[in-house]
């Protein structure tokens, strides 16, 4: 099969890219933004979804539909059952095995979805209530036939207009997507940049690429004093909304029966005296001014949390494109848990 324009959908910036082997993904071209384009902070610097390996590039490639897995490789296809029940590693490798400029999206990439979303005033809905939208009910995607009893989750890019943004189909709920950031014991740790799409970038638990965030911004070693963290106000609770990002922990948990935090992302603030830096703003790790987004943010303050987004086919209001999960370790492998891939060029970076 030589032409692939019968993948191709109505969006203007979809493009068809090969992997190594010669397979096609449906992807979303992303151009190069500034973060003061998107209302954050005054200067006029690319966000950071834009510069690998201190290179700054035009653009981005983000997955039109979440993807499926075949032949141990992530591809971007409409009309398919997501690939579900895949922990973090499993996704960092099957977006890896196409071949280099291919990985997991990365905060920095879902981050400037996100704002240019938020930027935009757009809404985007989704499944997220077995199959339909919670509120607009005659919305509703094909369910997969592949669903096991009291599984929900819809065929890609079946849901209509409604549930697409920037041309990205299903970005908020139908499964959780996998996305490059991780808490430890309440530290925020990224990977500097978008550098995370460097093709076998080490994303192990042990990782040096691993940096945490400090109030003014810069990127340092993990366990740096004076980090950004998430903790509790108080004793921890289930879905206690009692949490703020703060610098110290004093309110670690034990263990998960201790509790979790939930609340509306745009709710998110810091601790008195705390400053919340513009990087934090650019990956949706916290509201933008007045500008909230829609979604719940989660979190545990023990052990390693990876990053889910979007939410998935049963969490009704709390999904959303702010939507973030720090719940869950990285072999967590469930029914309602898949992934988007990206793709930039080597050679724009090299």
């Amino acid at each position: 099969m030589s032409n692939y324009e019968d993948l191709r959908g109505a969006a203007a910036n979809e493009e068809i890219i090969l992997d190594d082997q010669g397979i096609p993904s449906v992807m979303v071209k992303v151009p190069l933004v500034y973060l003061d384009e998107l209302g954050i902070g005054s200067a006029h610097t690319p966000h950071p979804a834009f510069i690998i390996n201190d290179k700054v590039v035009p653009y981005i490639y983000v997955s039109k539909y979440i993807n499926v897995i075949k032949n141990n490789r992530a591809y971007s296809i409409p009309n398919q059952d997501p690939a579900n029940c895949i922990t973090f590693d499993r996704a960092v490798e099957v977006c890896y095995n196409k071949g280099a400029g291919w990985h997991l999206m990365t905060a920095a990439e879902w981050g400037v979805l996100h704002n240019l979303i938020t930027a935009q005033g757009l809404e985007p809905r989704g499944n997220t209530n077995n199959g339909r939208h919670h509120v607009k009910t005659y919305e509703h995607g094909v369910l997969s036939p592949q669903n096991p009893t009291n599984v929900y989750r819809t065929l890609t890019g079946t849901g209509g207009k409604a549930w697409e943004a920037l041309g990205v189909c299903d970005i908020v709920g139908d499964v959780h997507k996998w996305v490059v950031a991780r808490l430890v014991d309440g530290e925020i740790q990224i990977v500097p940049n978008n550098n995370a799409a460097i093709h076998k970038t080490d994303l192990g638990a042990n990782s040096k690429a691993w940096k945490a965030i400090l109030q003014d911004g810069s990127l340092v070693a993990p366990g740096t004093n004076g980090t950004l963290k998430f903790d509790y106000t108080g004793n921890p609770a289930n879905a206690t909304s009692g949490f703020h990002i703060t610098t110290t922990v004093e309110h670690k948990q034990t263990d998960d029966g201790a509790g979790y935090g939930a609340k509306d992302f745009g709710t998110l603030t810091a601790k008195s005296g705390v400053t919340i830096p513009d990087i934090l703003k650019a990956l949706a790790l916290f509201p933008n001014t007045d500008k909230t987004g829609r979604g719940f943010i989660y979190f545990r303050n023990n052990g390693e949390r990876l990053l889910l987004r979007g939410g998935s086919f049963g969490y009704g209001g709390p999904a959303g494109e702010a939507f973030g999960d720090f719940l869950s370790p990285r072999s967590l492998s469930h029914v309602s848990v898949g992934l988007f891939s990206a793709y930039v060029d080597p050679a724009l970076y090299a």
